[in-house]
């Protein structure tokens, strides 16, 4: 482990391996480093039952001064992760008690990286998982992306009987294998659907000729539904089950679909203020 330091104008680092009862004072906060990282190795195990790898602790796990991490991140950071050198986290801007769920936030990106999805995921995606973690403690608002915006489609998931009552590891082992934020909005309308008893699948196995083609329903109506609220998903799939008849779609028919939902994204994008209703009857306007 590491802790950063600013002293007389120069950033110095100092390593530790033994940091009990060492206590230090930054902007009035005081932070005892034995009892951060006693209360990190209780967490680990809790999430995701094994114990705290010492590699992670010793050489993963980083603190430094609001000064310095400022400087490093170019604005104002509670931690940060790099692939590279781990988790960081900035001293001064919360308690202790505080600071040991930014820890694990960052920690969460550490396992997310150990496990071999990080990499591969988008930053919003990176930021639910951490975000889940740290949530198991306390909920921190965030006002800036992508962590905004991985909160929000997080919280939708929770209101949701087919994922929020599960056990961290299940939620875990769900969210922390996906790659893209379109994939947490296609999971979300997936329970959202399961909740209202299935009726927009068994639409798509109705009406839509081949598996390819629900695929890819599903994945234009996740893109188009990235930033709905409930509220708002569970309108266009219902709308969207009005579309006339009993028997399969042609091709043509699913491509105009597809490009119905496509132009409901530019519509809303360029229309924000308009009900999402009347912008739904413009888009799908010529959909029988």
């Amino acid at each position: 482990m590491r802790l950063g330091l600013v002293e007389r104008g120069n950033y110095k680092t100092t390593d530790y391996d033994d940091l009990t009862g060492y206590q230090l004072e930054v902007n009035g906060f005081t932070y005892n480093f034995g009892e951060i990282i006693e209360e990190t190795r209780y967490r680990v195990p809790q999430l995701w039952g094994f114990e705290c790898p010492p590699g992670l602790l010793r050489a993963r796990l980083h603190f430094s001064e609001e000064k310095y991490f400022n400087r490093m991140v170019k604005n104002e950071h509670y931690g940060i992760f790099s692939r590279h050198t781990g988790a960081h986290v900035c001293l001064g801007l919360v308690s202790e008690a505080e600071t040991y769920n930014l820890v694990i936030h960052e920690v969460a990106h550490e396992i997310h990286y150990r496990q071999g999805y990080y990499e591969g995921a988008d930053e919003i995606v990176q930021e639910a998982v951490a975000i889940m973690a740290e949530e198991e403690y306390a909920v921190r608002e965030f006002d800036w992306n992508p962590h905004y915006t991985a909160q929000q489609l997080l919280h939708q998931l929770y209101d949701l009987p087919g994922f929020g009552p599960l056990p961290f590891h299940e939620r875990w082992s769900l969210l922390s294998k996906l790659r893209t934020s379109q994939q947490i909005s296609h999971l979300i309308n997936h329970y959202l659907d399961e909740a209202d008893g299935g009726p927009f699948r068994d639409w798509l196995a109705r009406r839509l000729p081949t598996p390819e083609a629900a695929r890819s329903v599903l994945n234009v109506v996740a893109t188009a539904t990235e930033k709905y609220a409930l509220y708002n998903r569970r309108l266009l799939l219902a709308r969207l089950r009005q579309i006339e008849g009993v028997a399969p779609l042609t091709s043509a028919q699913c491509l105009a679909l597809t490009r119905a939902v496509i132009e409901l994204k530019r519509l809303d994008t360029i229309k924000p203020q308009e009900s999402l209703t009347n912008l739904m009857e413009l888009a799908f306007a010529g959909l029988r």
